[in-house]
């Protein structure tokens, strides 16, 4: 298990409101979850898994002429 270093960033009421993290576990945990994609990429994304389901293989580059 990682252990990761953080700082809580409390409310007036004494609450954890957020938590303050390395940004390389930042980088870490967003990158998986697509969270550093731009609109245009999850767009993008969004249409190739369409294709994908919907069996339309024309909407594809072979991985040969790559």
């Amino acid at each position: 298990m990682t252990m990761i270093t953080h700082k809580k960033l409390l409310g007036e009421d004494g609450q954890p409101e957020a938590a303050v993290i390395p940004w390389n576990v930042f980088i870490t945990l967003s990158e998986p979850e697509g969270l550093d994609f731009t609109a245009q990429e999850e767009k993008e994304l969004r249409e190739a898994l369409g294709d994908s389901k919907a069996g339309n293989r024309e909407a594809f580059i072979p991985a040969d002429q790559i």
